[in-house]
């Protein structure tokens, strides 16, 4: 893995540069780019847009997918790759939404825009089970959101929620930070902090909606969390999980992946495509975790 990581040496510098000045209108997640196996619905919501695909064959099983980017950059290609993976080898529907992004906006108006996309796919799909899938940045929205839910209590809870690499702590501040960023090639920490005050707005850095893992965590269903041990936000990921024991109405499950740096699943590798059937057969209930 060392030597797979040493063709990321300008990682850090071009992502704090993408993130001082983050582009627009480039997002490829559209009906032209799809495998031509998928069928695929494009909408809006409060003006802004979103996907929604599925293979020949789709079960009831739907996955909200919450890609990641910092809360910043549009999504890349990878995610369309993402979920056709779900949609033609798991027959799952898949729904990304093109979220409001930071510095334009700010952790309130996503959530709100995230509301109303969820309640409108609920009463589309009134058969469907939810499921929500976010990696760092969207693996913090999913779980702010799941207690956004929680605490809204009309409108029903996913079944199950997985997240790689989420951003806990909007702050980064955990001391330990320190000591795994030096194994850590891809993130620059200092400018991801910026970014940070950027999204949260009017919101104290301690407000769930922006760091999580300060909410409430108790009646959130079942969640499956990933980080790799070369990965700045394991700390955080750490500290949660030794809450794991004591949560009720939550289960939860945290894999660490020995050797590997943060939110891998963007890579094709061999052990992204691990994580991925992991996921699949969590939501799928196929096997043991």
């Amino acid at each position: 893995m060392t030597k797979f990581l040493a063709g990321f040496g300008n990682a850090e510098k071009q992502l704090k540069a993408e993130l001082m000045s983050p582009s627009r209108g480039g997002n490829v997640i559209d009906r032209d780019h799809f495998n031509k196996k998928i069928r695929v619905k494009e909408w809006s919501v409060d003006g802004f847009g979103g996907v929604t695909i599925n293979g020949s064959y789709t079960s009831q099983k739907h996955i909200l997918m919450l890609p990641g980017g910092a809360y910043s950059l549009e999504p890349s290609r990878r995610y369309l790759e993402l979920s056709e993976y779900f949609a033609l080898s798991h027959q799952m529907k898949v729904t990304i939404p093109f979220c409001p992004l930071s510095p334009e906006y700010t952790s309130i108006e996503v959530h709100q825009y995230l509301l109303h996309v969820y309640s409108h796919l609920v009463k589309e799909y009134k058969e469907d089970q939810f499921f929500f899938w976010g990696d760092f940045s969207g693996g913090g929205l999913a779980l702010s959101f799941l207690q956004q839910l929680r605490d809204i209590k009309n409108i029903p809870m996913p079944v199950k929620t997985a997240v790689i690499s989420p951003w806990l702590d909007i702050t980064l501040d955990n001391p330990l930070i320190k000591i795994a960023k030096k194994a850590d090639v891809f993130l620059p920490v200092e400018t991801l902090k910026e970014t940070g005050i950027r999204y949260r707005g009017a919101l104290a850095s301690d407000h769930p909606f922006v760091s999580p893992i300060y909410g409430d965590w108790d009646n959130l269903g079942k969640i499956l969390m990933f980080s790799g041990t070369e990965d700045i936000m394991a700390p955080d990921c750490e500290l949660l999980a030794e809450k794991a024991g004591s949560l009720k109405g939550t289960e939860l499950i945290y894999k660490k992946g020995a050797g590997m740096f943060h939110n891998w699943i963007l890579i094709p590798c061999r052990e992204t495509d691990a994580t991925l059937e992991l996921i699949a057969s969590y939501f799928l209930d196929q096997g043991d975790i």
